[in-house]
């Protein structure tokens, strides 16, 4: 089918390649060249009328759909309105139907309003005052009969109250609002449970409803993953939001359940990588080898270094740190140890810290210049060195060290760190590894060496896939030192390329 911007395309081959020059004088009624110009013109026109028929053809199937199912319904209710509505099955369904489907059912109708009365009148139609208040009431009441009368969801989702079959049910769209409705009063067991019903009863002949209204199975599994979470079943939660967007059509928001999606996903690589079952990458691209390049120290006194990923750059390099640079450092930092607490903190990382400035001894100095043969990279305008101690289940959760400068432009503030070198000063008894979750990397502590990672791209981005995070402490106690290498000055001149 064409589109407007094949149109552009192919005016612009005619102009470019024989058929038109640009600035002709188009002569019409003397040039058939110029004719069949606008034969191609009109069969635009054409395609365009086709695209604009389907739509409407589409959209009045959906209005039929929605049509028969009404019809059914007010057949129902036509003989006796009062005993109809009685009903919980009907009343609610019907209260959630004039609070959350007629509006968006309206708004529908008045996309692309055209001139016919039915259909302005339809669209100019002023919905009565029903609440959310009113929709929260019958919700409320509904489940307090089920409570009352002890009756399961699916029986009464198929129409059964007390052993008795009625001629009604309720459709996925209303266990839908049920579960919503739990789910904000915390009642997450229940929630979940009405939330599968609902896709027991999604009827697939109602699909393009279910789109409209944002009521498809889609969104049933990405409101029974939000639910799952708060009961803390995290695989469960996982398996919900991947079967939302995998079943989520064209154009359907489904960024809450990828995003939740992704990031179980990397928790359950980061347990994995904790408890030491990720293990450490084979591959023929990555090397071990003695690391002689980029500076005269290395050279003379090459280190041992080991590259775990290329994309990005993480490697570790051994016997980097002395015993007696270990103790100094350790012994600077001990009276300064700093825990940080507050909501926004305890959650994520739990362990003490303190600065270390670059010229606090002659060994913290040496070290210093250490780091910039083995990065490649200028550390003089960034962060001091950071001595940070972990016990007993302390831990930082995954996180990024570099955070993007908007605009990109210099001078970058000093979040914008370019790469993270990791001293470990300590071997930990159990645990304390160094997780990095979209790798699938474990790092297990070893006294003395560097860990050294890229946290931006060579495009100057912070890269995603540096995601890391230090294990929760098992047994023992986890000394490290972290130096953050921020962006500024000529930092990407430094850089070595990568092996």
């Amino acid at each position: 089918m064409f589109s407007v911007s094949k149109m552009f395309s192919y005016w612009l081959l005619l102009l470019c390649c024989g058929g038109l020059v640009a600035g002709e004088e188009l002569h019409y009624a003397t040039s058939t060249r110029h004719l069949a110009f606008l034969l191609q013109v009109e069969d635009e026109l054409l395609a365009l009328v086709r695209q604009y028929a389907a739509k409407l053809q589409q959209k009045v199937h959906t209005m039929r759909v929605l049509q028969a199912e009404w019809m059914v319904r007010r057949v129902e209710a036509r003989a006796d309105p009062v005993s109809y509505v009685a009903n919980p099955l009907r009343s609610l369904p019907l209260m959630r139907r004039m609070h959350e489907d007629a509006s968006k059912l309206l708004d529908f109708a008045r996309l692309d309003v055209g001139q016919g009365d039915p259909l302005k009148q339809l669209a100019e139609y002023e919905l009565g005052a029903i609440t959310e208040l009113d929709l929260k009431e019958a919700s409320s009441g509904l489940l307090r009969m089920q409570q009352i009368y002890d009756m399961d969801e699916r029986d009464m989702a198929r129409g059964k109250l007390r052993h008795k079959q009625y001629n009604s049910r309720l459709s996925a769209a209303d266990c839908l609002a049920l579960g919503a409705h739990l789910e904000d009063q915390q009642r997450g067991p229940l929630a979940s449970r009405w939330l599968e019903v609902a896709l027991e009863q999604y009827e697939d002949k109602w699909e393009p409803i279910h789109r409209l209204l944002q009521t498809g199975r889609s969104q049933i599994w990405q409101q029974l993953g939000l639910t799952r979470i708060m009961t803390h079943d995290l695989h469960g939660s996982h398996a919900a939001f991947t079967k939302a967007v995998e079943l989520a059509s064209e154009g359907e928001d489904v960024a809450i359940a990828r995003h939740l999606a992704d990031n179980l996903g990397h928790q359950f690589v980061h347990q994995r990588n904790c408890q030491g079952r990720s293990g450490l990458p084979v591959q023929s691209s990555l090397r071990c080898h003695y690391a002689a390049e980029g500076s005269a120290f290395l050279r003379l006194a090459p280190l041992r270094m080991e590259q775990l990923s290329l994309d990005p750059l993480v490697a570790i390099y051994h016997e980097v740190v002395s015993a007696a640079e270990q103790q100094d450092l350790m012994h600077l930092s001990r009276a300064q140890l700093k825990r940080h607490r507050g909501e926004r903190y305890d959650n994520v990382r739990t362990f003490a810290s303190a600065e270390v400035a670059e010229n606090a001894t002659p060994t913290v100095q040496r070290l210093h210049r250490r780091l910039e043969d083995i990065t490649g990279l200028d550390l003089a305008a960034s962060e001091p060195l950071r001595v940070l101690n972990y016990g007993i289940g302390g831990q930082y959760y995954i996180h990024e060290d570099c955070v993007q400068p908007q605009p990109h432009v210099e001078p970058f503030p000093k979040e914008y760190r370019l790469a993270t070198v990791l001293l470990y000063l300590s071997d930990v008894r159990l645990g304390g590894y160094t997780s990095f979750p979209v790798l699938g990397l474990g790092i297990r502590p070893s006294r003395g060496s560097a860990l050294v990672w890229h946290n931006a791209n060579n495009a100057g981005n912070c890269d995603f896939k540096a995601l890391h995070a230090a294990c929760p402490v098992l047994l023992g106690t986890r000394w490290v030192a972290s130096k953050w290498i921020s962006g500024s000055g000529g930092q990407w001149r430094g850089k070595p390329c990568r092996m």
